[in-house]
């Protein structure tokens, strides 16, 4: 189990958790270019409309991408914000390469962007406002 101050990743998470059966189970790894990637390709029990990924866990799959970003760099963060734009349908079985990067920080503010690829062409895009979670000596959080 990963862990990062006092922040404790689930083996159950929906995104990465190995042992949640319905979930993403995602793997990461942070790339040459400093970049995020993972792979995906949508089951049956991701369905929306027949045949097609439901659109809400788009946007948990590129949340989680944009999330462990910042904490395999050594960042606890929250979700603060989050805008996603679907601009084609994926349907079960087809395989997504998605990538996650941080643009920039303001303050303790980590302003994110990932991308949802299947055959290098962005099926979708999301951008979100991640707020830093610091923590003091004791490893409690502080505002």
């Amino acid at each position: 189990m990963a862990t990062l101050g006092s922040v404790k990743n689930s083996t159950h998470c929906f995104g990465c958790g190995k042992e949640n059966e319905g979930g993403l189970q995602l793997d990461f790894e942070i790339r040459d270019d400093g970049k995020l990637e993972t792979r995906f390709t949508p089951r049956p029990e991701h369905g929306g409309w027949e045949g097609v990924f439901h659109g809400g866990l788009m946007a948990t799959l590129l949340d989680e991408a944009m999330m462990a970003y910042l904490y395999l760099t050594g960042t606890n963060a929250a979700t603060a914000s989050l805008e996603v734009r679907f601009r084609d349908p994926v349907h079960l079985g087809e395989r997504l390469v998605v990538t996650a990067w941080e643009e920039r920080r303001k303050g303790r503010i980590a302003l994110m962007t990932a991308e949802a690829r299947r055959n290098n062409e962005v099926v979708a895009s999301g951008k979100s406002r991640c707020l830093v979670i610091e923590r003091d000596e004791k490893g409690s959080a502080t505002r």
